[in-house]
C-alpha cells in the first residue's frame, strides 16, 4: 500500500477491524434473504434484490398477492379433477400493499359436483374438499391485488381520508350463478374504521372501477 508523504499510518489490527461496521450493515441483509428463501420459497437471487430493495428486516413484510401462488394452486386442482375450475378467493385481510399471509381459493369440478379449497398459509398449501354451491368459473383475471387496493384506495379518498382504516378485506367472484349473460368477475374490497365500512368493486380484468358503497 501506497502513502502520501506525512499521512498517519494504520496499524494491521485497525486496518483489520476497520471492516466490521460495514460486516455488521451487511448482517440483517443476509438474514432477511434467508427468511424470504425459507418462508415465500422465492429463489435466492429474487430474495437478495428484494432484501437489498428494503434494506432492513423490520421493514419487510412477507405476505405476497393473490395471484403469486395462483399458477401452482390450478395445477394441483387440475390433478384432482381434470375439469376443476377457479369460482372464488375468499377474503382476506390484507396490508397496505395489497398482500396477505393467507389465501383461500376456490374450485368446483361440474363432472363430480364436488368442490375443494386451497389455502395458501405463509409459503404451506393446504387442500381441503367442500360442498360449496359455485360461482361461475372466474374469467380474464388480469388484476393482482395490490392493483386492486391501489385503484380501491383512490375511489374511496374522502372514507379513507376521514377514518382510521383498521383493515382491508379483499375477495375475488366470478359472475353471478343466475346471471350467465355476465362476462365481469369482480374484486370487492371493504376498507373498515371503528365506525364505519366502505365497499369497492373492481373489474378483475381492467382495474376499472364498478361501484362503490
Amino acid at each position: 500500500m501506497v502513502f502520501a508523504p506525512g499521512a498517519p499510518r494504520l496499524s494491521q489490527n485497525h486496518q483489520k477491524y476497520s471492516n466490521i461496521p460495514a460486516m455488521r450493515k451487511l448482517f440483517p441483509i443476509i438474514l432477511l434473504c434467508c427468511l424470504l428463501v425459507l418462508l415465500t420459497g422465492c429463489r435466492p437471487i429474487t430474495a437478495l434484490r428484494n432484501a437489498l430493495q428494503f434494506g432492513e428486516v423490520e421493514d419487510f413484510d412477507y405476505g405476497v398477492s393473490a395471484l403469486q401462488w395462483l399458477p401452482e394452486i390450478q395445477q394441483r386442482a387440475k390433478v384432482w379433477r381434470a375439469d376443476a375450475y377457479l369460482f372464488a378467493i375468499s377474503e382476506s385481510e390484507v396490508d397496505a400493499n395489497g398482500n396477505s399471509h393467507r389465501w383461500t381459493y376456490l374450485f368446483f369440478s361440474p363432472g363430480s359436483g364436488r368442490s375443494i379449497q386451497y389455502v395458501y398459509n405463509s409459503g404451506f398449501i393446504s387442500q381441503r374438499e367442500t360442498v360449496l354451491s359455485p360461482l361461475n368459473p372466474v374469467i380474464n383475471l388480469k388484476v393482482d391485488t395490490p392493483t386492486v387496493l391501489f385503484r380501491a384506495t383512490e375511489a374511496s379518498r374522502s372514507f379513507v381520508s376521514n377514518n382510521t382504516i383498521n383493515t382491508r378485506v379483499i375477495s375475488l367472484i366470478g359472475p353471478a350463478y343466475n346471471s350467465r349473460n355476465q362476462t365481469v368477475s369482480k374484486w370487492q374490497i371493504t376498507f373498515t374504521s371503528d365506525s364505519a365500512r366502505h365497499r369497492v368493486e373492481i373489474d378483475a380484468a381492467t382495474g376499472a372501477v364498478i361501484k362503490t358503497n
